[in-house]
């Protein structure tokens, strides 16, 4: 299956390829012009055994790399990566210098080894059976331009043979050598972009920030941790090539002193405060780059709230299971006694109190059992409009008293979520609302709104009662465990509904109602 990642590669095997036949196209071009001021030099030294030839030759090679070499400067890096050109390049060569080798006096004039070039260059440019033609043209090429010349010249020199054959061998192994190194390089090339490739998927998918900072101070590699956290997107929708003078002066007072190891700071105003962590990249460049790691230290805190809650969470499950059966048994005592003839109106009180208090205390074991056995969330797509229908037909059938709930739902809203949780979530917030709003009102009604936030583009569902509201000092705490108000509360509720709609990606927010009473509000971000 071919992917994105293996057309970069290819890209740059394509690239490398074109630039290995620029520089023989280089090479090539000053050889000619070489060869003809040594011709025109230098006599005797080439084309001495037929001038004419070389004249012709040489100067129709000269013509040929010049047009060549200018093509290739503006030639795609398509057209120059495929095998077609650089084989049609490479045979003209080793028709050229056979006539250059033949003009010049064949192998002894030595310019037969101008051809082990080609056939290094073939080795790299075409891959597989077809570089092998390669030596093989210009191997039997020489050996007949011996025997051409032998008879031309009436000269008997097997020495002559011997050399053209040992020659032939020479560009065979030159040629099958350079195919196995550039097998190996390619492949090595392969293996490196492939694991550059994973390293930069991964920190790109770290939630811990990271950014290395030249020496110059400017950002050499930002994930898109990085980016959110130390940039607001409504202000610097932009590429980010300057960083935040925060940032910046904290990596300048940490090279004075690189004891420090965690450093808090504020990127940005009214931003999150963040939690540095700096270290030095040792690089080839006698500048060392910066290594940053970011993370918000408000993430940081409330994994850690996360962990301890999880601990406290076993922890109270299992000293909920042991006080469930003394309490039971209190609890069951306690009703007997009540139904003693024997006992007083101040002794059948005390008997109230403690069946009162007993169904509270299991009232708050429930809850905690429910915490510790909570399964995880099986969300699917739900028509928010048709679930919250279902759920008002269900719990209006199973309370006593009747409800005035009036609901505005925009029909169209889909959301992602496990429909038994949300429902759970619904239910303590319908408990809670109609209870607060009946104390403040004397009828038990709540009003429901469900459509699109404006800013995130998100769908919402509000549950609105007509009660007092919370005050202002108690809203920072309204989610925490066994955190209540009401003497008959266990302050689990409000909790397990956050943390019911945390696990299926969505938010639960209090929100000042026009009523005067409460809005909660649950905020479907997937």
């Amino acid at each position: 299956m071919t992917t994105a990642t293996d057309d970069n590669l290819e890209y740059l095997l394509s690239h490398q390829r074109a630039t290995n036949l620029k520089v023989y196209n280089y090479y090539r071009t000053g050889l000619s012009f070489a060869l003809l001021y040594v011709f025109l030099g230098f006599d005797d030294l080439v084309g001495n055994v037929n001038p004419e030839l070389f004249q012709t030759t040489i100067i129709s090679y000269i013509g040929a790399n010049v047009v060549i070499l200018l093509l290739t400067l503006f030639a795609s890096v398509e057209t120059l990566s495929k095998p077609a050109p650089s084989l049609f390049i490479l045979v003209a060569d080793i028709l050229f210098m056979t006539f250059i080798l033949s003009a010049s006096g064949g192998v002894s004039s030595g310019l037969g080894s101008f051809l082990i070039f080609p056939m290094a260059f073939g080795g790299s440019l075409v891959t597989g059976r077809v570089s092998t033609v390669l030596p093989a043209i210009a191997a039997t090429l020489l050996l007949y331009n011996e025997f051409y010349l032998s008879f031309l010249l009436e000269r008997d020199d097997l020495q002559l043979f011997f050399q053209a054959g040992i020659l032939g061998i020479v560009y065979f192994v030159t040629n099958i050598l350079f195919q196995t190194l550039s097998r190996r390089l390619q492949s090595r090339s392969t293996e490196v972009y492939t694991l550059e490739q994973i390293n930069h998927l991964i920190i790109d998918q770290l939630r811990t920030g990271v950014v290395v900072i030249s020496d110059d101070e400017t950002p050499r590699l930002m994930n898109h941790a990085a980016e959110r956290i130390l940039y607001d997107p409504r202000l610097t929708p932009e590429p980010r090539l300057k960083l935040p003078e925060p940032l910046l002066e904290n990596v300048r007072s940490w090279k004075k002193n690189q004891r420090e190891r965690d450093i808090l700071f504020a990127a940005r105003e009214a931003g999150p405060l963040l939690v540095a962590n700096f270290s030095i990249l040792v690089t080839p460049s006698p500048e060392a780059d910066t290594l940053v790691f970011l993370e918000d230290s408000a993430e940081v805190q409330r994994q850690a709230q996360q962990l301890k809650l999880a601990s406290l969470g076993r922890l109270s499950a299992s000293i909920a299971h042991e006080i469930r059966n003394p309490l039971g048994a209190i609890s069951h005592a306690a009703q007997l006694l009540g139904e003693s003839d024997s006992l007083d109106k101040g002794d059948l009180r005390l008997a109230e109190i403690i069946q009162n208090h007993s169904v509270r205390m299991n009232d708050v074991i429930e809850n905690v059992l429910l915490m510790s056995r909570r399964k995880s969330a099986e969300p699917r797509d739900l028509d928010l409009s048709e679930l919250v229908s279902a759920f008002l037909v269900d719990f209006t059938a199973g309370i006593q008293n009747t409800a005035d709930i009036h609901s505005d739902i925009q029909t169209g809203l889909t959301v992602n979520a496990d429909p038994l949780q949300l429902s759970q979530v619904l239910g303590n917030l319908f408990q809670n609302g109609l209870r607060y709003s009946e104390k403040e009102t004397g009828k038990a009604k709540l009003k429901l709104i469900a459509g699109l936030e404006e800013d995130s583009n998100k769908p919402y569902l509000d549950v609105i009662d007509f009660g007092t509201g919370v005050d202002e000092d108690l809203i920072a705490n309204l989610f925490e465990p066994f955190y209540t108000t009401e003497s008959t509360g266990t302050g689990l509720g409000l909790y397990l509904s956050k943390e019911l709609c945390e696990a299926n990606n969505a938010s639960l927010n209090y929100v000042q109602a026009d009523t005067g009473g409460s809005c909660f509000r649950i905020l479907f971000r997937g």
